[in-house]
């Protein structure tokens, strides 16, 4: 947050007016303005976790995310979207991951208990021919490079 210059005690009239305009830009705020993807996906889900900005998702895989979103009737959580080199070393990841920045076509679902595993899933495998079951996420992705598979972590 900025903190503003201590007032001097006595300054000029034109002073006072450039103290008067320096003090109304400081305490404006930014509207919190998210970018909307889709009906229901803010970019700011699908970033990097570590704050570095990351965030350029594949259109194709927010498509098929709200697709599956409608189909559900209810909100998804997204635990990772697009990731860099940093933090998916961090997590984990694999070298030629899904989630990676530059390829950005891989999201991880929160699911934490098995009847919302078998609702997500019966939404997702419609849509997504690879598509990862862990025990507290699944994965789905739409990367071309790789073959279609439902595998478990």
């Amino acid at each position: 947050m900025y903190v503003p210059p201590v007032r001097p005690l006595c300054i000029g009239r034109d002073r006072q007016y450039k103290y008067d305009l320096l003090m109304e830009d400081a305490y404006k705020v930014e509207p919190n303005i998210r970018e909307k993807l889709s009906d229901n996906f803010y970019r700011d889900e699908m970033q990097c976790q570590c704050g570095c900005g990351a965030g350029d998702i594949s259109m194709d895989l927010i498509g098929r995310l709200q697709e599956v979103r409608d189909a559900l009737g209810e909100p998804m959580r997204i635990v990772s979207g697009i990731r860099c080199n940093s933090h998916n070393s961090k997590v984990g990841g694999t070298a030629g991951s899904s989630h990676l920045e530059g390829n950005g076509t891989a999201v991880d679902i929160a699911c934490d208990n098995s009847a919302y595993r078998q609702k997500i899933l019966s939404a997702i495998t419609p849509v997504f021919v690879r598509v990862g079951i862990a025990k507290t996420f699944i994965h789905c992705d739409v990367d071309a490079t790789k073959s279609a598979n439902v595998w478990l972590y």
